[in-house]
């Protein structure tokens, strides 16, 4: 049992299997009921725990005092976490949002909060519509096969969000390579290599690119979302260059990457479960809901850092003051504790309750963009589509921080 234990525990620190869904889940379900809060010591990381519980999850999430992101967000060997701190002073490297703690945290944050609500992302939607009936028209011109990941989905959302900030569409590959090495960079087929130096030259190139449109929007201001960032005022002054090109990072990156996971997810759920196809193409008011069921069944963030300030206990074992722990979106929205029948792929579910864009103070700030993306995509694809199936076995992203499919053939037939 001990030996048992240990392997599924550790298992969290194998990309292939935190990449793969199947697999994923199978170790969450495990630890859920067996080991809700496991305390993981490995010779390549620094210790920490692991939460898969909904309650727990969701405690993490709401209480940001008690549980804080620096000075470790993601999950990364020691090795690259000295490198970051050498580098940039900070074990986390770059500071985006995701890293930040109040006060900084809610400055910040303020300074594109109006830009990403409801009302102003609505107005979008012409924009996105002729973008996602361009990719639709890709299909159907590739005569009824294509990788559905690679010529679809991965480029859909890395139109809008380049669109969005300013990105040409001739550089849109270069920074879905960037974006693929970052958040794939255990992948033998995403990322730059295998050396832990390979890490910090992703995020140096990164910097590079977005100091140049950060100097050009302040020169050339127009009416995008960089130069927004390029002129921002924090506390009187213009913002820190640091913390812009940080802010240019995390929307460029994370603005397109786990929307293109849940596209592709949401697709290959809708294939695994046509009755819910069949009642999404029958009822296409069901579209924003059904993006919202995509987002919880594929979850793409698996997890996110949190270091406690003072001592907590959960399910009687203390975490004590100064101690790490990683909170998983994927086992807490598959929690039947909290969310009915967790396993079915249910596009009239009351989603409320997900916790895929996390909960509280970092809840995620581009959620309606990510929503009314997927929700028109569906809406325009199946009113276009005849049918389709898979054409071979999908393939995962080795990853343990974002996941999600990187190849799924399909075949299918236009109206």
């Amino acid at each position: 049992i001990w030996r048992l234990f240990m392997h599924r525990s550790t298992d969290i620190l194998d990309p292939a299997i935190m990449g793969n869904e199947t697999t994923m889940h199978a170790l969450f379900d495990h630890l859920r009921d067996n080991d809700p809060v496991v305390y993981l010591d490995h010779p390549d990381y620094e210790p920490f725990w692991v939460l898969t519980r909904h309650e727990d999850v969701k405690y993490v999430s709401q209480n940001n005092d008690l549980f804080i992101n620096n000075p470790r967000t993601v999950i990364v060997p020691q090795e690259f976490e000295k490198m970051l701190l050498e580098q940039f002073g900070t074990r986390n490297g770059l500071e985006t949002l995701i890293h930040m703690d109040n006060p900084k945290h809610r400055k910040l944050r303020g300074v594109t909060r109006d830009w990403f609500k409801p009302t102003p992302i609505g107005k979008l939607t012409p924009m996105i519509e002729a973008i996602a009936h361009e990719y639709v028209d890709k299909m159907e011109a590739m005569g009824g096969e294509c990788d559905f990941v690679k010529d679809v989905a991965l480029l859909y959302p890395l139109r809008i969000i380049m669109k969005i900030i300013g990105v040409v569409p001739e550089e849109e590959q270069m920074m879905l390579k960037l974006t693929q090495e970052l958040f794939g960079g255990q992948d033998p087929d995403q990322g730059r290599g295998n050396e832990v130096g390979d890490g910090m030259g992703v995020l140096l190139d990164f910097f590079a690119y977005f100091k140049n449109v950060v100097e050009d929007r302040k020169n050339n201001p127009t009416d995008d979302l960089a130069t927004v960032l390029a002129n921002a005022i924090v506390d009187g002054s213009p913002m820190e260059e640091l913390d812009q090109i940080s802010y240019f990072i995390i929307t460029a990156t994370a603005g397109h990457d786990t929307t293109s996971a849940t596209t592709s997810g949401g697709l290959k759920a809708l294939l695994d479960f046509p009755e819910q196809l069949n009642k999404l193409r029958a009822n296409p008011d069901l579209a924003n809901a059904a993006a919202r069921e995509m987002i919880r069944w594929v979850s793409p963030v698996r997890h996110m850092m949190r270091t406690c300030t003072e001592d907590v206990e959960f399910h009687g074992q203390l975490i004590r003051k100064g101690e790490s722990l990683a909170i998983w979106y994927p086992a807490a929205n598959r929690d039947e504790r909290a969310i009915v029948d967790p396993h079915k792929f249910d596009i009239e579910r009351d989603n409320r309750n997900q916790m895929a864009f996390g909960y509280g103070g970092h809840m995620c700030l581009g959620q309606h963009l990510a929503v009314l993306e997927i929700e028109i995509f569906f809406k325009v694809l199946l009113s276009r589509i005849d049918w389709i199936e898979l054409a071979a076995e999908p393939r995962w992203v080795e990853a343990m921080f974002v996941g999600g499919l990187k190849s799924m053939p399909v075949r299918y037939a236009f109206k």
